[in-house]
């Protein structure tokens, strides 16, 4: 499909792309996400939310086939935030989450959303089977989960994978607080909808840095856990029924 058949369309996929000063990485992320999507052959747009960029940005001069919407937040938010305003402003029946920095592979996109259309799910999540980061995130990122899968039981080794697929109601239905991007699984299990996951492809970080900081990261992590645990036993449960499903 090429940009002029997708002129005019409502979207049925939105990609939507958090970042902050990751600048050198958006015009390979572009050509990536915009070669897939063609490969899909859906109607579909692109939204990238700048989250308080200080790196000079400026907006890649590249012409993909698809519609790109920039979002620009008025001061730096935070992952969960960006997320949350691009999610908002997404008019696809599916959206799909992935990070900036490169690691996350655009190309298990058409994967994830077919099995997450033939289980009839409401959400897939990755599942990073070979990380290419430092053994010390590698160790906290397997104790957290561990830990979360346990309390929440959510059903999901890898929740801190940026990379997920979900309806858009379900995605519209998540809260808007600070870490919440952490626990969209439970969340979704909270609410009643159907999840699942996939293993998916985790790359070398392209350019830029990380924006995590371990140890206090994961003290944070403790405490939304504790609010967390309230929550998904306090979330309605019951939706809309999908009138396409009856």
């Amino acid at each position: 499909m090429r940009g002029d058949a997708n002129q005019g369309k409502e979207p049925e996929l939105s990609v939507v792309v958090p970042f902050h000063n990751e600048a050198e990485n958006l015009p390979q992320l572009l050509l990536e996400i915009d070669s897939v999507l063609q490969k899909l052959g859906r109607a579909a747009e692109i939204i990238l939310v700048n989250d308080g960029s200080t790196d000079s940005f400026e907006r890649p001069s590249i012409s993909p086939c698809f519609p790109v919407r920039w979002l620009d937040l008025t001061m730096r938010s935070g992952q969960s935030a960006a997320i949350y305003y691009g999610i908002q402003q997404a008019a696809g029946r599916w959206v799909i989450l992935l990070d900036a920095d490169l690691q996350n592979d655009p190309a298990d996109i058409p994967a994830l959303l077919g099995r997450l259309q033939e289980d009839r799910l409401d959400l897939i999540t990755g599942f990073r089977q070979k990380r290419q980061d430092s053994w010390q995130r590698r160790w906290m990122s397997r104790v957290a989960n561990a830990v979360r899968a346990r309390l929440l039981a959510d059903r999901t080794r890898d929740s801190g994978c940026s990379l997920k697929v979900m309806r858009r109601d379900l995605a519209r239905r998540l809260p808007g607080w600070n870490g919440m991007h952490r626990f969209i699984p439970a969340l979704a299990c909270g609410m009643g909808y159907r999840t699942g996951e996939l293993p998916v492809h985790h790359r070398p970080r392209y350019a830029g840095r990380s924006k995590v900081r371990p140890w206090r990261r994961a003290l944070a992590a403790t405490i939304d856990l504790l609010g967390m645990v309230w929550l998904v036993r306090r979330q309605f449960r019951g939706r809309l029924r999908d009138p396409e499903s009856r």
